[in-house]
């Protein structure tokens, strides 16, 4: 009978024990590894030291220019002192091709225009490209087209020509700002080298603004749809190379400038009205922070240029500009006045004709005021160039610019922003895409997903495809590319998933979870020695009873 007892009690200890093996088991073969992978975060594999040698590799762009001379020896002088001059260039490989013509062709060749023709039938000028042609009959040393060519005297150096490549055509001084050259903070010819314009986004949105501050006592007629059409979208279609734009219309009514913070005083003149009104220039800027808040731009996400086109009533007309020393700010038409703020827009004061203001005085009733495009849209554009850096060519001596006479911008003004903003594109998408690598290896528990994975991948493809598209000198295809680049960096550096574990890092997780299973897990530790103790104890009982058989 006792033992019966000792054997019951004996399978009753092997149970329990084997049942807490069984536990143990669980809890460390299945429970922590489930427990690990469950609160793991998720972080796709990243290109880090790739991303991070992308300087490793600079910027290069390959730049083609075709010249021609009518001396053999003088195109070879000419050629060898330019590829000279380009061999140390921080960024530009010149790809240098000598044009000439034959006897036959020379001997019929009257004008520079038709000159100019034949030569680009060898040399077409593709987008980036620019063409140098000599003739004879010419006042000043350079002369350079609103296309991709320009006329060189035959006394004209190397020097002068590549003054005026690396000032007007390639603009290096603001590749200098852009890439961070230790040449930034010299001058060329008395100017800073620094953008005087805002970084370039990939989309904008062009909002022209018509302001009626008194439509009970005016009427202002102005087709402004049209005037945007025949205008504005024009001159935009031809940087929609590198950046899109949406342009949009709207009409605002009742706001003065007394309700933007700002307030004309009247001063005598020897007019036909015998006043005008003078608007402090230091004004300005509050007329700006004021007029944002009525313009409605928080509807798009998009980076907004903002026209706007101020009709004052004929009692606060005609409005001037004065600066802090009592001087007229610029000697336009007295019926327009303008200021431009670079990263924002532009405002322009289309004042009443005076004959309407003239007959308003007279009867103080009513006024039909006609806006005429031709008085404010060349203002607008001129804000444009302004806004996008265009109007920016510094005097060189002895180089003549043709006289800008359109609404498009110069051809080469166009591949000139094209280029400058392509390199500033890739240059911007290579910085973000480090900071983020950075950040991403520092902190371990920020969560990377498969699409801020696939953006960075497709940012660092993108930039190297976009350097390599430089360095070939295909300008165009290039600009695409680092739009996209650009594009994709932005997207994953801010892309919110991003913040999901922010703040809750590694510490703060074990300080939540080890409260929780610290109870389970002692009693687990416990039992080893319970476990322990039973296989001893066990192995001598089974000695002994060998030895009685």
């Amino acid at each position: 009978m006792h033992n019966k007892v000792a054997h019951g009690n004996d399978n009753e200890s092997a149970i329990h024990i084997y049942a807490t093996i069984a536990f143990i088991v669980i809890i460390i073969v299945i429970g922590v590894p489930m427990w690990w992978k469950t609160t793991e975060v998720y972080r796709v594999s990243l290109p880090y030291t790739e991303i991070e040698a992308l300087n490793d590799v600079p910027i290069k762009a390959t730049f083609h220019l075709g010249l021609f001379c009518s001396s053999s020896e003088r195109r070879e002088i000419l050629a060898f002192e330019l590829r000279k001059k380009f061999e140390q260039n921080f960024v530009f490989e010149l790809d240098l091709q000598l044009l000439s013509l034959g006897e036959d062709t020379t001997a019929t060749i009257k004008t520079p225009a038709k000159l100019e023709t034949e030569l680009l039938k060898l040399f077409p000028a593709s987008v980036g490209q620019f063409l140098f042609i000599e003739w004879p009959k010419l006042d000043d040393d350079v002369l350079v087209t609103s296309e991709r060519t320009a006329f060189i005297s035959e006394s004209a150096t190397s020097l002068k020509i590549y003054h005026v490549l690396s000032s007007w055509i390639l603009q290096e001084y603001k590749l200098k700002a852009i890439l961070g050259s230790r040449d930034m903070q010299q001058t060329t010819k008395g100017r800073q080298l620094r953008l005087n314009s805002a970084p370039l986004q990939p989309r904008y949105e062009v909002l022209i603004t018509v302001l009626n501050p008194r439509p009970d006592l005016q009427k202002v007629h102005w087709n402004a749809r049209a005037a945007a059409e025949n205008y504005i979208e024009p001159f935009l279609n031809e940087l929609s190379g590198i950046t899109n734009f949406t342009i949009k219309t709207q009409w605002i009514y009742q706001v003065g400038l007394e309700g933007v913070g700002a307030q004309a005083k009247q001063v005598p003149d020897d007019s036909k009205t015998g006043r005008h009104y003078a608007l402090p220039e230091d004004s300005l800027p509050h007329i700006i922070t004021s007029l944002e808040k009525k313009l409605g731009t928080q509807i798009t996400d998009n980076p907004c240029i903002h026209l706007v086109v101020y009709v004052p009533p004929c009692a606060q007309a005609p409005l001037k500009i004065y600066r802090k020393d009592g001087q007229r700010a610029s000697l336009m038409s007295a019926n327009v006045e303008a200021f431009t703020s670079a990263k924002w827009g532009g405002i322009v004061f289309a004042n009443p004709a005076e004959t309407t203001c003239i007959r308003y005085m007279e009867d103080e009733q009513f006024s039909d005021v006609y806006v005429h495009a031709q008085d404010v849209m060349p203002v607008l554009l001129y804000q444009l160039r302004k806004i996008f850096d265009l109007e920016n060519n510094a005097p060189l001596l002895d180089t003549t610019l043709v006289p800008y006479n359109s609404i498009e911008p110069r051809t080469w003004e166009v591949d000139t922003f094209i280029r400058t903003n392509t390199i500033y594109l890739v240059h911007s998408a290579t910085s973000t895409l480090q900071s983020l690598i950075q950040l991403l290896g520092g902190i371990e528990y920020i969560v990377i997903n498969d699409e801020v994975g696939a953006a960075i991948q497709n940012a660092y493809h993108k930039v190297i495809e976009a350097k390599q598209q430089l360095a070939h000198g295909n300008l165009q295809t290039a600009a695409f590319i680092a739009r996209e680049a650009y594009t994709s960096a932005e997207r994953a550096f801010f892309d919110p998933s991003l913040l999901a574990l922010l703040y809750f890092p590694n510490e703060q997780k074990y300080a939540i979870y080890i409260p929780l299973f610290l109870p389970i897990m002692i009693p687990v530790v416990f039992s080893f020695n319970t476990i322990l103790k039973y296989f001893r104890k066990r192995k001598p009982s089974k000695q002994s009873k060998s030895k009685e058989e």
